[in-house]
């Protein structure tokens, strides 16, 4: 007799979770983009596009090759040895730790925007130790905020684009 699997989130959850990171990095490069290049942020975004649709069927291949968790370790892990498949690890969990401290600076930057008194280091410290509090209780109970975060970015997104296309 097969037992049944408990699952622990359902599957908006689990989207939400993963579309996070994907989400958070389309908001942010967007605004950096569009702070820069101006009127002309659409081209940079459309190279960079371009550019990930080059590489989509290698990251198929490899996400379809080594469907675990760890992205890069398994790949290196599979292909080369494990000191250089350890150090792909570290520096794979040093970028989302700087992907994090970088993306609750910004968030702090374009509040500061509404509350003009609002301190960005301290603010960000505090969005980081709230985050880091949300994983300590775990990842079933942290859904719900993943949820609300992740409807925040697809609604922010569909409005940028909304408003692109009214302007173009």
């Amino acid at each position: 007799m097969k037992n049944k699997i408990a699952h622990k989130l359902n599957e908006l959850q689990a989207t939400a979770i993963c579309g996070n990171d994907i989400t958070s990095s389309c908001l942010y490069v967007s605004a950096l983009t569009i702070g820069y290049a101006g009127q002309y942020a659409w081209i940079s975004l459309l190279i960079v596009a371009f550019v990930l649709l080059l590489f989509r069927k290698i990251y198929g291949e490899v996400v379809g090759a080594l469907p675990l968790n760890g992205g890069a370790y398994n790949v290196l892990l599979n292909t080369s040895t494990k000191r250089i498949a350890s150090f792909a690890a570290v520096l794979t969990v040093l970028s989302y730790m700087t992907t994090a401290v970088i993306s609750a600076t910004e968030a702090m930057h374009y509040l500061s925007t509404i509350f003009h008194g609002l301190h960005i280091l301290i603010a960000a410290g505090v969005v980081l130790c709230l985050f880091t509090i949300l994983a300590i209780i775990g990842i079933g109970e942290s859904a719900f905020v993943a949820v609300v975060i992740f409807l925040v970015h697809l609604i922010s997104l569909t409005l940028l684009e909304l408003f692109l296309l009214s302007i173009w």
